[in-house]
């Protein structure tokens, strides 16, 4: 069969349609991130576990937008992703 690599990878194939609503999502997005930046009592913690070779980026977006602090986990597992949640959350003062 005649796979796009896109579609070997799982990746989605995006009409042009498609395309302008990712794109207006991810605006709505990135705003309401600066937004929840303004509050005093918001802190923000993006683990991000995509993996680098296919990276969007977003995550670290996100987190340079909110004013959030950003963590690569390449190897996500349950351990990683608990042990730097746990130290993510004692860097703004949580348990």
């Amino acid at each position: 069969a005649n796979v796009p690599l896109a579609v070997s990878e799982g990746e989605e194939i995006l009409t042009p349609e498609m395309q302008k609503d990712k794109g207006a999502l991810k605006e709505e997005l990135m705003a309401t991130a600066r937004q929840l930046r303004g509050l005093k009592s918001f802190d923000m913690v993006v683990l991000d576990t995509e993996n680098k070779f296919v990276s969007t980026g977003l995550a670290k977006e996100l987190a340079d937008a909110a004013g959030g602090k950003y963590n690569y986990i390449p190897k996500a597992d349950e351990a990683s992703l608990a042990g730097v949640a746990k130290s993510a959350l004692a860097d703004i003062g949580l348990k």
